[in-house]
């Protein structure tokens, strides 16, 4: 039923767009504005959500943190893994956003004959992931040079 629902709204759409570019003189609104407007919501809200995780001491909830949080000064703390300060957060950040540290740690819980659990790495999911994403990043800057003017260095240099 949900898949019946999301076709009809994506139809709707479609006829709304042909009938505004079609029979309205609605092109620049179609084919200018909205398109900005996603950009812009997008951009926002991206940047937004950085903020977001910048503010906390760990900026990403993740259960699966494996270091020593700062206490006692005694007590040796893992920088990165349990940022206490600016730098560690800022480390964090960069090793999950560029990395997917925590995906890269992500293990696979099975339930075998007795009570034995065994736990498996998902490297292929880690794997996937960063060559999609980083797949994506390399086209969005080698588009660069088709709206921006005059074309940067860094996009000259990697096409």
């Amino acid at each position: 039923m949900g898949a019946l629902v999301s076709l009809i709204a994506v139809i709707l759409l479609i006829l709304v767009a042909l009938v505004g570019v079609e029979v309205l003189p609605l092109q620049a609104l179609f084919g200018v504005a909205i398109p900005y407007a996603a950009v812009i919501v997008f951009l926002t809200g991206f940047v937004l959500k950085i903020l977001k995780w910048a503010r906390v001491p760990v900026p990403f909830h993740i259960p699966t943190t494996c270091g020593q949080q700062k206490s006692l000064p005694w007590i040796h703390y893992s920088k990165i893994e349990n940022p206490a300060g600016t730098t560690g957060v800022v480390a964090r950040m960069a090793l999950e956003v560029l990395l997917f540290r925590s995906l890269f740690r992500n293990l696979k819980g099975e339930l075998h004959e007795g009570p034995r659990m065994a736990y498996g790495w998902e490297k292929w999911l880690w794997l996937g992931a960063i060559v999609f994403h980083w797949s994506l990043f390399i086209v969005i800057l080698r588009h660069l040079r088709l709206f921006t003017q005059p074309v940067p260095a860094f996009v000259k240099l990697i096409n």
